[in-house]
């Protein structure tokens, strides 16, 4: 059972990875992350309404400023959680982190992107 999020919201695109005007057409050519060759590979346009993802020459910059702030939320709660059982060991918190973002990287990655162009596009029925 999926997650209920109304369609034509910006919620919807960021979760679902899809175009933010039409809410249809697929961010990303491969739907699994984890696919390595794939996972970072985005149409030119929605394949559902034409809208363009590659709106100019460096426009996804801006996702690493929202991928920082993720990684850093992520980071600060992993810290936490192996403080409470390991207190200030360093190699606990490595073996953490390493752990926690080998595995969240890619879904970083692409909802970082897909926040980054709703902030900039909006929802046309």
């Amino acid at each position: 059972m999926g997650i209920l999020i109304k369609k034509g919201t910006r919620i919807y695109s960021i979760w679902y990875l899809k175009c933010p005007k039409c809410n249809e057409g697929d961010l990303f050519l491969c739907k699994n992350p984890y696919n390595y060759k794939l996972f970072d590979k985005m149409p030119d346009k929605c394949s559902v309404c034409q809208e363009d993802f590659i709106r100019e020459v460096g426009f996804y910059w801006g996702a690493m400023m929202v991928s920082h702030a993720t990684t850093t939320v992520i980071a600060v709660i992993v810290h936490l959680i192996v403080h409470i059982f390991y207190g200030w060991e360093i190699w606990p918190n490595i073996i953490a982190f390493l752990t926690v973002f080998s595995i969240l990287i890619p879904i970083i990655f692409r909802s970082s992107r897909a926040i980054w162009i709703n902030i900039f596009v909006n929802y046309n029925a």
